[in-house]
């Protein structure tokens, strides 16, 4: 009877105000379309509200991460992590303490090293914002690159800048910053990305616009040219290398991992690896029962470093077979990289 009343008044309230009717909704969601597909860590959303009337958005979304935004625009863009799978985004409007309207969408967020979720689920479909044309957005945001998209921001040519400061004067020159600036919000940034120089990867006059294309290994090489050189001269070649698919293992605007790694080095390889996931890949079964480690060790050869399967396999290209790091022509030689005492 109280959750009635309540209704009710709130109905009433609503009603009187002029703004809004009782069938009407309040959150309009203008993007991303429920039901989409995306690759990356966080997803952009755009939703429009009677800014007279809302004065608070609760979001919430996967892994219980929960946020409020105090609107100051009828239009209000916000940027959700993603988990792997399906994410339900969940956005509730109020007034106060009353509760005005909710909407949510689901977003698929898939990954070509997770063998779950490589596949969209049926009713699930890739939507690019920039393969169609947004003219509600152009209202807050410009749409078309200016000619400081062009070329990298130097802020070294600016002394004494504050956090602030210098996304201020990235906003200035830069038409991808006020809605992509997650991308470069992780520890390690690929270069282009840190100095905001989209245009060095992204064609503006592609078809679709700002596309990719599939080997993308030709846009990373244009930089990358002694690395072309030496891997693509070995006689064995990593399979994603192999197949021009940086992006595979490297994110290619910014991550927590070292190296951008989409991964740490044992958890990426081993996404594709699974069957090296029990610990027992080097010598186990053969001379002991539970094989050489794999991980959760120090590396004996990196000061510092976690022994990773890269310790001993070279990610990207060889001369060797298995890949074989620090050119070790067989198996027993790799061995006495480390364990040189045992075979004086």
């Amino acid at each position: 009877m109280q959750i009635k009343s309540t209704l009710l008044s709130l109905s009433f309230l609503l009603l009187f105000s002029g703004n809004i009717s009782a069938e009407e909704k309040v959150i309009t969601i203008n993007y991303p379309p429920d039901k989409s597909v995306r690759e990356f860590t966080d997803a952009s959303v755009s939703v429009s509200i009677p800014l007279s009337l809302v004065d608070r958005l609760h979001i919430k979304a996967e892994n219980d991460v929960e946020s409020d935004i105090i609107p100051d625009s009828r239009f209000e863009c916000f940027d959700v992590p993603l988990v792997y799978g399906i994410n339900t985004v969940e956005i509730t409007a109020f007034k106060g303490n009353a509760e005005l309207d909710s909407a949510s969408i689901n977003i698929f967020r898939r990954s070509d090293i997770e063998s779950s979720y490589r596949k969209p689920p049926a009713g699930y479909k890739q939507d690019r914002f920039h393969f169609n044309n947004h003219r509600e957005c152009a209202e807050c945001h410009e749409l078309n690159p200016k000619e400081t998209d062009k070329k990298p921001v130097d802020l070294t040519t600016f002394s004494d800048l504050t956090e602030k400061d210098s996304s201020a004067i990235i906003r200035s020159v830069s038409t991808c910053y006020s809605c992509h600036n997650k991308i470069t919000s992780y520890p390690f940034v690929h270069g282009p990305a840190s100095v905001w120089s989209c245009l060095s990867c992204h064609n503006p006059d592609s078809v679709p616009r700002y596309n990719i294309p599939e080997g993308e290994s030709e846009i990373c090489f244009k930089c990358h040219i002694e690395q072309k050189k030496e891997w693509l001269s070995k006689k064995y070649i990593h399979g994603p290398v192999n197949i021009g698919k940086c992006a595979l293992c490297h994110s290619p605007h910014s991550s927590i991992n070292e190296f951008n790694l989409h991964k740490p080095t044992w958890e990426l390889c081993t996404s594709c690896h699974a069957d090296k996931k029990s610990g027992r890949h080097v010598l186990g079964g053969m001379y002991f029962e539970k094989g050489h480690p794999t991980k959760d060790k120090p590396d004996p050869l990196r000061k510092g470093k976690e022994l990773t399967c890269a310790s001993c396999h070279n990610p990207h290209a060889s001369d060797y077979p298995k890949l074989w790091a620090m050119n070790a022509q067989g198996p027993f030689e790799l061995c006495l990289k480390c364990h040189k005492k045992y075979y004086k």
